[in-house]
Parts: structure tokens; C-alpha cells; sequence
């Protein structure tokens, strides 16, 4: 069902969390083609950077805070999504793992929302690297073998979403039929932005499980790592990397008005 079935300021949270999105993957991919461009300012950084970013900027605070509220309603959300099944995946292995995918995506864009609140609020430092995540994770007991799990699950995930670039297919939460009369333009940045993102989550699902397998948090890669390991190889990778990224971030913005919102 469309979001006309919801709750307004339920859909409307859910929608700020995209359009939140939007901006992080926004600068990011900025950021990074200004490397790619040796051009001053650039970085390759991760939404943690982002967020560090934007709260130095004036009217930092009320940034973040929007963001938190946002990311984590929308994690929220997706996670009561996935469990209660209202996109009706079904209760075979298939559909348990399209739900337990968008519960670990849920569950990963919430900790950034709660990186962002804790950060204005309780005046927290930013969470660590890659590294540390992966160094934190095998401190409990099978924590290499979370660590191996989860990073499968990321792989499975960006296999997956670049399978629907393949195919051409788009999100199932956006209301298609209105972009295609609204805005078509916005479907190919989706797939290019897409694209971009699962290479970047290939990079990161694969390094995380070796990790755990290893035990060895330093081989975990984030967001910086793995497009500094793609510049190393040619800036120009890197270049399509940062454009695609930007282009994901347009594509969520806009996601933000064209999210179509399952409701029971």
C-alpha cells in the first residue's frame, strides 16, 4: 500500500530518513571526486566523517540532530518492515533473507543516527574505523565468527543489489509509476548510484569476513579504505565511484519524495 495508508508523520520521518541519507552519500561522493580531480578540500571519507563534518558547519547541531531523528525512525521503521513482513517476502529461506538483509541495512543506518543524536546530545566522540568496529565485534565470545557472518551478509547484499542493476529493476519503495512521469532522469541515477555502492559494499563485506576469519581486525576495510584501495588502482575508478556515489545520494533525496511506505 502507498504511503496515503500511513500515519503522515510516520511517513514523513521514514522520508526525512532518505532525504538524510541523500546528503551523507551526497557529500561522500563530492568529497571523493575532488580527490579523484586532485582538486583542494577532498577526502575519502565515511557517514561518520560526514557527520563530523556538518556539525563544525553553522546550524551544525540542528543538522545532526534532523539526521539522527531521521536515520533512526527510518532504521526503525525498516526493521518492523522486515519482521512484520508487510512487503509480504514470505516465510521461505528467500524471504527470510530479503528480510534479514533489510533488517542488517536497518540495523547499520540506525547506529549512524545514533552516532549523530549522541554526538549533539551527549557531546560523545565519533565511533572508530573499521577497524575498531571489527576489534569491538571479536571481543565477544564468536565474535570472529559474527564478524565472518556479517560480512557475507554484506556481500550477499551488494551481489544482490547490483543483480537488480542487471536486470534493470529499481527499489521496491519508490512509487515508480509517478517517477517515470515526474522525474524518469532519476531511474538511471538510481541504477549508476547503485552500482557504485554495491562495489563499495563488496569491498567492505569481503574484507570484514576476512577479518574474522583472520582474526585480525586491521584487514577490515569502511568506506575510506575502500575507495583509497580503488584510487590505488586507477584515480579514475575513483572518479566513477565519487560520481556514482553522488548520484546515490541524489537518487535517495529524491527518495524522500517519491518512497513508497508498506503498511499492514
Amino acid at each position: 500500500m502507498l504511503d496515503t495508508a500511513v500515519k503522515p508523520w510516520v511517513a514523513r520521518l521514514v522520508k526525512v530518513g532518505y532525504a538524510a541519507k541523500g546528503i551523507i552519500y551526497s557529500f561522500i561522493g563530492v568529497l571523493a571526486l575532488r580527490v579523484a580531480l586532485g582538486m583542494q578540500g577532498g577526502s575519502l571519507t565515511d557517514a561518520t566523517g560526514i557527520l563530523i563534518r556538518l556539525l563544525r558547519q553553522p546550524f551544525g547541531q540542528f543538522m545532526l540532530t534532523a539526521i539522527g531523528i531521521g536515520i533512526t525512525f527510518y532504521a526503525g521503521y525498516y526493521i518492523f518492515e522486515a519482521i512484520a513482513d508487510l512487503r509480504h517476502k514470505g516465510g521461505g529461506a528467500r524471504g527470510w533473507l530479503d528480510r534479514s538483509l533489510t533488517i542488517v541495512k536497518a540495523v547499520v543506518y540506525g547506529l549512524i543516527g545514533i552516532e549523530a543524536l549522541s554526538m549533539v546530545f551527549l557531546n560523545q566522540p565519533p565511533g572508530g574505523d573499521a577497524e575498531d568496529n571489527a576489534r569491538l565485534v571479536m571481543r565477544f565470545p564468536l565474535g570472529d565468527v559474527l564478524l565472518v557472518l556479517v560480512g557475507i551478509g554484506v556481500v550477499i547484499y551488494g551481489l544482490t543489489q547490483l543483480h537488480m542493476v542487471w536486470r534493470g529493476d529499481v527499489d521496491e519503495d519508490i512509487d515508480v509509476s509517478r517517477v517515470r512521469r515526474e522525474a524518469n532522469w532519476l531511474l538511471p541515477f538510481g541504477r549508476f548510484g547503485t552500482a557504485a555502492r554495491s562495489v563499495i559494499l563488496l569491498l567492505i563485506g569481503g574484507t570484514m569476513a576476512v577479518s574474522g576469519l583472520r582474526e585480525r581486525p586491521s584487514d577490515a576495510d569502511g568506506y575510506s579504505e575502500a575507495m583509497s584501495t580503488i584510487s590505488s588502482f586507477n584515480p579514475w575508478l575513483l572518479f566513477a565511484i565519487g560520481a556514482g556515489l553522488l548520484c546515490f545520494g541524489i537518487y535517495q533525496l529524491c527518495h524522500a519524495r517519491y518512497a513508497k511506505i508498506a503498511i499492514a
